[in-house]
């Protein structure tokens, strides 16, 4: 879904020492970084084949977006074991081996793990995070994770999760809207989803953004 310019997001995650206070503000601010170069990259590399991804405090930079070329992406090598430490990883899997049910240190580890390219990595990180506090962003890091995967399906369920707890989540609706055009070629429903975004945001900073990709979407639509 990119056939424009995609501005680049700024925030970077810091390898310092991490808190073990973690909020979804920062799991949003973090969790923005790999997919969305994946959809800038994908851009570079595959030309006009997919609309423009919304990249902003309240999207983008808030939360990974799921991107890429038409078809899939690979899926990554394996679940890294717990307490291992990925090649190249940060000082958070470290950590991990000492607190091994830490909330913060498990979010952080699924974000350095999408940043590192191992999706399968990051789905075990969130997932652990879960089942040790229910957090939206987290959540929806999740359901990116699943996307870069491979599985459709379990994305849009941890996407529909929290639009259920949170019906006016931002991340959640619109990429809710990518998984559906591009996981599924679902041209109606990713309309549905950003036109329900743009219901509840209707002065959003890339409103125009999201209209040409409901533009866009819509030229797919089968001819009546």
């Amino acid at each position: 879904m990119e056939n424009q310019s995609v501005p680049t997001p700024t925030p970077t995650p810091t390898t310092a020492q991490p808190s073990t206070e973690w909020t979804a503000t920062k799991v949003y601010s973090l969790g923005a970084i790999c997919l969305v170069l994946g959809i800038v990259l994908g851009a570079l590399f595959h030309g006009p084949a997919q609309p423009v991804p919304v990249a902003t405090a309240g999207i983008a930079s808030g939360q990974q977006m799921p991107g890429g070329s038409a078809q899939m992406p690979p899926a990554s090598a394996g679940v890294a074991p717990h307490g291992m430490m990925p090649t190249g990883s940060n000082p958070v899997f470290e950590q991990l081996k000492s607190d091994p049910n830490n909330f913060g240190l498990l979010a952080q580890a699924g974000v350095a793990s999408m940043q590192a390219g191992d999706s399968k990595s990051a789905i075990d990180y969130y997932g652990r995070a879960l089942q040790v506090k229910e957090d939206i962003g987290v959540r929806t890091n999740l359901g990116n994770a699943y996307f870069r995967a491979g599985n459709i399906d379990l994305s849009l369920q941890q996407f529909a999760t929290v639009l259920k707890a949170d019906p006016k989540n931002e991340n959640a609706l619109y990429n809710t809207g990518m998984v559906r055009m591009l996981g599924k070629h679902d041209p109606r429903g990713a309309i549905a989803s950003w036109e329900t975004f743009l219901k509840f945001y209707p002065d959003h900073p890339r409103k125009a953004l999201v209209l040409e990709q409901i533009n866009q979407a819509k030229s797919q639509l089968p001819k009546s």
